[in-house]
């Protein structure tokens, strides 16, 4: 029985994708491995006040004030920003309104030249129904967001004609999305000129973050760590 070969190019893509997941794990550990540190901390400092108090002695509990760990305040000094963005790492899947109306008409390929498809370099997280239909790939680095390639565009992009490969099948954000009115893309859009600013600082295509680059019709949902209180 004869097998495919896997190109060098899908190799090349696996090994990324394994290397992010990789990362995403070893992040995730950290950060667990980080709260239990924490809770370890409030907890010393629970049972030091039960002895303080006269509540308890260190020989009923089993253990000594000298083997408590100091406590870390890196956390409450640096808590997790507020919610204008899906922090790394985190699971996010977005919630669609229901709300189908067609975007603004852009004559896409009279721009092409210009624009070289970057609307295809935003990132944005899948809906539950489009990761479970399983025609669109996502991040392994960043469940369940849209994977790009190494040259930040998506993977399903059309890299000799900034054409869309899954275009009947392409995520609701795709849908509903037009440049026509994004003061991100265009500076200028009648004149077809870019925001090359806003594009060279928000697109890097190793940023792990999701900024809100998606329309903000979409309402995203962050499984990962809340926001401090009052932000």
């Amino acid at each position: 029985m004869e097998h495919e070969c896997a190109s060098p190019v899908d190799v090349a893509e696996l090994d990324r994708q394994v290397q992010r997941g990789s990362y995403f794990t070893q992040a995730t550990l950290e950060r667990s491995f980080s709260r239990l540190n924490n809770a370890e901390a409030l907890l010393s400092r629970l049972i030091e006040q039960l002895v303080t108090n006269g509540l308890m002695t260190e020989d009923e509990l089993g253990i000594s004030l000298e083997d408590a760990v100091e406590e870390n305040d890196h956390d409450r000094e640096n808590p997790p920003p507020a919610a204008a963005s899906i922090v790394w790492p985190s699971i996010a899947l977005r919630v669609d309104n229901g709300d189908e109306a067609g975007p603004d008409v852009v004559d896409c390929d009279a721009r092409m030249h210009v624009c070289m498809a970057v609307c295809c370099r935003l990132k944005f997280p899948l809906s539950a129904a489009e990761v479970d239909a399983g025609r669109l790939k996502w991040d392994i680095g960043h469940p369940y967001v849209i994977r790009q390639a190494s040259t930040g565009y998506c993977v399903h992009n059309d890299t000799a004609t900034g054409h869309c490969g899954v275009y009947g099948d392409r995520p609701g954000v795709c849908r509903r999305y037009s440049c026509a009115a994004d003061g991100r893309i265009w500076s200028d859009f009648d004149a077809m000129v870019l925001n090359q600013e806003w594009l060279d600082g928000h697109l890097s295509a190793d940023d792990l973050h999701v900024s809100r680059v998606v329309p903000e019709m979409e309402v995203l949902v962050s499984i990962g760590p809340k926001p401090a209180a009052g932000q």
